[in-house]
């Protein structure tokens, strides 16, 4: 007997199975005898995740109950682009999912939600998920009926195709005007009487119309929409769990279908296969987990059940590589070679032998951050951009370490062109940097807070224009590059550009920052001995004027 049985009930009794069908039954009030791997996850969201478990019920109801309908003496072929039309449209929804989870309840201005979360979440239901799912159906429908559904692609025909057949519940909040408006820029916010307005402006019949709805009206189409999408999307899988024998798709092909349908094979509640690729020639087949548990012993056994796995379905890949990723896990990854895969199965060698000869020469396996935080003040957290008489600074970044907290920005000073104005710019800047507090990381361990920063590395522009934000001599809009270190060690190596670029500008310390000029008009001064006049023009010599306190506010 080889390992490879034993690996696959180790693998797949991880995910609970027997307590996912159980709810779909009872929340289905189905009688559903078993559920294939492929469609495990997608029963589990529909009926646990938020916002996925809102789906509408006499969608779905009418969804599954039309398809199978269909199916009774007819016998129906569900080939290649049936299933692509399915994952398109459950990828889009389940992508759609998370960002109404994370965008739909944020407090940005509504000028701001409407283009960057209204507008386009709406546009992805309909577009990128509903038409998707609509084509399936059709498609379906092509196959039992003497009319030809096959050549309807675009939304209105394929609503007009359901309407007629039944599945009018499908396409009952699916509003193609305002689709259309969105498309073609026919959209425009205002006020009314106190409430904000969103028009959709569309022709129609060689007419222009426009539809009003107030913003909670429209949030509400958006809700109904993506409930209508979730209620279409359980149908077909519950349709399509059981025909499960008329999938055509070859399971053996290394191409994208095959892949995808093995993803979602391999996914279980606590560990999704994100995707499955190849490099080709038969190199290397790469897998790609998301994991909710970054324990290093669990990782590496279910490492060695994949590759045992993978290799069943494809045994003829000279590497099996399995990387693993979380909200608390840098990506780490295990990579098998063939003939280590075949020596496991066959019971040749031991697997712990194998697991730490891999471990030991072909392997990247992180250990989890073990600091409590909050991962959902991580996900929402923005640096603040800072604006003031003579200066502002945006692009702020976090580029910290584990015992050294350093951030990046861009600052913006204008024509100013005196070099003491420049310098006392710089100085509010730091000043202004040091204190801002940075989060911690989920998945590399880093000093974070609000103690001052150790090293700020700031690029000085003239203007914040859309271009001209490249390090380079030739750029008239750069004016230097400041490296700040509070003791005053620089932690850069050619201010992390090329040594050939960095040779190009001109460099000088003073206080605790490393500045590279553009222009050498600015360390010019600087070159004046100790006894000559100062250049500030004060009559005094340079020792006993500006040479001690020409960079001390940049301490």
């Amino acid at each position: 007997m080889d390992f490879l049985g034993p690996a696959m009930m180790s693998y797949y009794s991880r995910g609970e199975s027997s307590d996912v069908l159980s709810r779909v039954n009872e929340q289905l009030s189905a009688s559903i005898s078993s559920i294939e791997p492929e469609f495990l996850c997608l029963f589990h969201d529909m009926l646990t995740k938020e916002p996925c478990h809102y789906w509408n019920r006499d969608v779905y109801a009418q969804t599954y109950r039309g398809l199978s309908a269909l199916c009774q003496g007819n016998p129906v072929e569900v080939y290649d682009e049936l299933v692509e039309k399915f994952l398109i449209g459950y990828g889009a929804y389940m992508q759609i999912s998370d960002i109404i989870d994370d965008l739909g309840q944020i407090n940005d201005r509504s000028e701001i939600k409407n283009r960057m979360y209204r507008l386009p979440t709406y546009i992805s239901i309909v577009e990128g998920c509903l038409t998707n799912l609509f084509r399936f159906t059709v498609l379906v429908l092509d196959q039992v009926s003497s009319k030809d559904y096959a050549t309807q692609k675009k939304l209105q025909p394929l609503c007009d195709a359901l309407e007629c057949n039944g599945f009018e519940l499908l396409v009952g909040d699916v509003d193609v005007d305002v689709r259309n408006a969105i498309n073609h820029g026919g959209v425009m916010f205002r006020l009314d009487e106190g409430f904000e307005v969103i028009d959709f402006m569309y022709n129609k019949q060689g007419r222009t119309e426009i539809k009003s709805f107030k913003l909670w009206e429209f949030d509400d189409l958006i809700y109904r929409v993506y409930d209508t999408a979730g209620g279409v999307l359980l149908g077909i899988c519950h349709f399509l769990n059981e025909n499960f024998d008329s999938i055509l798709v070859d399971r053996n092909s290394k191409r994208h279908l095959a892949f995808s349908l093995f993803s979602m094979e391999l996914s279980i509640p606590t560990l999704r296969c994100r995707s499955i690729n190849d490099v080709g020639d038969n190199k290397q087949l790469n897998l790609q987990f998301y994991v909710t548990n970054p324990n290093r012993y669990f990782l590496v056994r279910i490492a060695i059940e994949v590759a045992m796995i993978a290799f069943s379905r494809y045994n003829d890949y000279q590497q099996y590589m399995i990387s693993f990723s979380g909200d608390r896990l840098q990506t780490s990854w295990m990579r098998f070679r063939n003939e280590q895969v075949e020596d496991m199965i066959s019971r040749k060698r031991e697997l712990a032998e194998v697991a730490e000869e891999v471990l030991r020469n072909d392997s990247l396996m992180w250990e989890p951050p073990t600091e409590e935080i909050d991962l959902q003040e991580i996900k929402y957290f923005r640096f603040p951009n800072y604006t003031g008489k003579n200066f502002k600074i945006n692009r702020v970044a976090d580029s910290s370490i584990d015992n050294r907290k350093r951030l990046r920005a861009h600052l913006y000073i204008g024509q100013i062109e005196e070099k003491s104005e420049i310098l006392m710019i710089l100085s509010d800047a730091i000043s202004w940097l040091k204190t801002l507090k940075n989060p911690p990381s989920p998945t590399i361990p880093h000093k974070h807070g609000a103690m001052e920063a150790d090293s700020l590395y700031i690029n000085v522009y003239r203007e914040d224009t859309r271009k001209n934000k490249n390090v380079h001599p030739e750029n008239e809009n750069f004016v230097c590059m400041v490296d700040y270190n509070i003791d005053g060690i620089s932690t850069l190596k050619h201010g992390s550009i090329t040594p050939t670029l960095w040779k190009q500008f001109h460099h000088e310390t003073g206080g605790n920052a490393l500045i590279a000029w553009r222009e050498a008009k600015y360390v010019e001064k600087r070159k004046i001995g100790r006894n000559d006049p100062c250049y500030c023009g004060s009559g005094e010599k340079f020792k006993r004027c500006c040479m001690d306190a020409t960079f001390e506010m940049l301490r």
